[in-house]
């Protein structure tokens, strides 16, 4: 049986116990006020503050979220020292062992450059060869003449983990991207897009669901994965989304199954409101 439908019906349980959830508390609850730490990803925390923005209006409960990295994430999981870690590396990945998952959405990554690249698409290999520093000017790819600026997230992020994953070459191992390379590197997805947006020669992997103006989006390039160079076809995720290749789960992490408030909290995500919320913050809902 899937985990989430296992949650589900746990928090059926938990729910007909409490005698119903999301009916609101009274002024003289308030100091029985239930305090959910969630601590990780910061592609998740932006989605984990609107849950709470509207979940704490139904519950005598206050969501506390810090957003420090999906590898911080998993850690506090682990030790104890949240109540929920959130982790933007997909379902399985071996830095989740031992916790519960459960996943609330899909995100898509994708790749960005500034206003002075030239360039609208590129392919796998033109993206290792970037993130390798053997293509290092944008004219060697149809660009213009200038250097490209690279942008690297911190070690600990899940969006680096993803986007190192999705470019290991199955092919040629040595096409891989380099563990060495030292660009700049930032720890915030809210970073990355600014630092674009005032680089035009810059080039970096965000969540598709972080960019929010027409602006952001407009930096988007599309992106051609077929392992063959001069094989395959550029697609946009902007355009044709269904389709674009580069996806990845949105999870929340538990020592074990949930329990009692952050069981009630993670079912009220999985439901049609909650995923409702995801939709509209720019993520695929389950």
């Amino acid at each position: 049986m899937d985990k989430n439908m296992i949650l589900a019906i746990a928090v059926v349980g938990i729910v007909c116990l409490a005698g119903g959830y999301l009916i609101g508390s009274s002024t003289s609850d308030k100091e029985d006020l239930t305090v959910i730490l969630a601590e990780g990803s910061t592609t998740v925390a932006p989605l984990m503050n609107k849950f709470a923005e509207t979940y704490e209006d139904y519950e005598n409960v206050r969501i506390e979220v810090v957003a420090n990295g999906s590898q911080n994430g998993v850690d506090a999981a682990n030790n104890g020292n949240a109540d929920i870690g959130m982790s933007s590396r997909n379902m399985g990945h071996s830095s989740h062992a031992g916790l519960y998952e459960t996943k609330i959405a899909t995100d898509t990554v994708v790749l960005i450059v500034g206003s002075n690249a030239g360039i609208t698409s590129l392919t796998k290999h033109q993206v290792i060869d970037i993130y390798n520093g053997v293509i290092t000017n944008w004219s060697q790819i149809g660009g213009k003449n200038a250097m490209i600026v690279v942008v690297d997230r911190d070690q600990g992020s899940g969006t680096r983990t993803y986007f190192e994953e999705s470019f290991a070459s199955t092919t040629s191992p040595a096409k891989a991207l380099n563990e060495t390379r030292s660009w700049t590197s930032m720890a915030a997805t809210g970073a990355v897009i600014s630092y674009v947006e005032n680089n035009p020669n810059a080039i970096a992997y965000v969540s598709l669901g972080s960019l929010t103006t027409s602006a952001e989006k407009n930096m988007v390039l599309s992106l051609n994965m077929d392992n063959t160079e001069g094989h395959g076809t550029a697609i946009s995720p902007i355009t044709d989304l269904p389709t674009y290749p580069l996806k990845r789960d949105l999870v929340l992490l538990t020592r074990s199954m949930p329990t009692g408030q952050v069981a009630v909290f993670i079912g009220w995500m999985l439901s049609p409101e909650g995923q409702k919320i995801a939709e509209e913050v720019g993520f695929l809902p389950l």
